[in-house]
């Protein structure tokens, strides 16, 4: 039995007693031919499965995964009709509020920590802080709608300069990257027939939790993709989904080398994305694999280094280059590159934006090229680059 696939591998030869095993000795019967049906659609199963290309997203969480999984169902699925846009705008509205309740949080703890003229929000937005406050959420599921009122106290609370210094020092506090993008359109959010545009659906966040898999068809080519559930308590559910795959893409927000895990509030995103990278490109079950690397969230990288360098993190604290994106984010490659302690594996690494139609585009079409080589090298049908 395939475990993968829960098709027998072999064929099973069905006899009829006292019948030896010559081609026209014995007349057909009925259970024969059942059988024989049988044989066929589990042959058909199985090239079939054969001839998919099985690709595993990985990666920690908040890494933008899910936002390149979305990608691939807007760009190779069937994309997203009215009701599916829809049906994501409780998760933006979630977002959005509790985007500001985090920035609202954090800036009174500042202020009242001595520093209210630096992070204390004007007094008049008194009414807008309680409003926002006042909604108990309930993670992405929450009912809570988002209208015209809210949006407007928002939209306030957004124009006032300690919450505006309070969102500068981000990377002390936990705050969702698509935060700024939502409350620069929030009050059409708050529109009473606002319904979510793809753009907006890539920019909202859901923890992924278990595994959500799709099948594309690109180029002639299917591939299965699988996402799985990056925060550490759901790792331990992406091993039945190793045996057989084609490709791991790994991704990593290189953005994120000035912040901690939202998991325990210490531990440096980039050391935690490094250690799980080594343990993905040097498993057992990957050899044959080819691995992609997403060095994602290239768009916030090239915003932050320019205020503060790559050093902050413990994984890079070595780095002795300038502060160009050139620079640090060929650097960064390296280090990932360098966690590979097998020379028969290659790397193949990329820059990405998930958020980036385009450049996804881009990307995944090189990626399909470096899968299907990657199957020809390992059938003896072409030598490996």
């Amino acid at each position: 039995l395939d475990a993968t696939s829960g098709f027998v591998r072999h064929r099973r030869l069905h006899t009829i007693p006292g019948c030896p095993l010559k081609m026209g000795l014995c007349a057909s019967t009925p259970e024969d031919e059942v059988n024989k049906e049988i044989d066929r659609e589990m042959r058909k199963d199985y090239k079939f499965q054969e001839d998919t290309h099985k690709l595993l997203l990985l990666g920690a969480g908040q890494s933008g995964k899910s936002t390149v999984f979305k990608q691939m169902v807007s760009l190779y699925g069937e994309g997203f009709n009215e009701q599916e846009l829809a049906s994501y705008r409780p998760i933006i509205y979630v977002n959005t509020l509790a985007s500001m309740q985090t920035l609202v949080k954090e800036s009174s703890k500042r202020a009242s920590d001595g520093k209210a003229n630096e992070y204390g929000i004007a007094p008049e937005l008194a009414d807008d802080v309680n409003l926002v406050l006042s909604v108990q959420l309930q993670g992405v599921h929450s009912t809570f709608e988002l209208d015209e009122k809210f949006a407007q106290a928002i939209a306030r609370l957004w124009k006032d300069k300690g919450i505006l210094a309070t969102y500068e020092v981000r990377s002390e506090f936990q705050l969702n990257d698509s935060a700024i993008y939502y409350f620069n359109k929030v009050e059409e959010l708050g529109k009473y027939d606002y319904i979510p545009t793809e753009a907006d659906v890539m920019r909202s966040r859901a923890r992924t939790t278990g595994v959500i898999e799709q099948e594309f068809d690109v180029a002639g080519h299917l591939f299965r993709i699988f996402d799985v559930g990056g925060q550490r308590s759901e790792r331990k559910k992406w091993i039945h989904c190793f045996e057989g795959v084609s490709g791991v893409l790994f991704v990593a927000a290189i953005s994120t080398y000035d912040e901690v895990l939202f998991e325990d509030g210490v531990t440096n995103r980039m050391v935690e994305a490094l250690t799980l990278f080594d343990e993905v490109c040097n498993s057992e079950w990957f050899t044959k694999a080819a691995i992609v690397l997403f060095l994602n969230k290239r768009d916030l990288f090239a915003e932050k280094i320019e205020k503060k360098p790559i050093t902050v993190s413990p994984a890079f604290e070595d780095y002795d280059g300038d502060d160009s994106f050139e620079e640090t984010t060929a650097y960064i490659t390296r280090v990932f590159e360098d966690q590979n302690r097998n020379d028969q594996k290659r790397i193949y690494p990329h820059l990405t934006c998930a958020t980036d139609r385009d450049n996804v585009l881009k990307v995944f079409d090189s990626v399909k090229d470096t899968v299907l080589h990657k199957g020809l090298v390992d059938a003896g049908i072409v030598a490996m680059n």
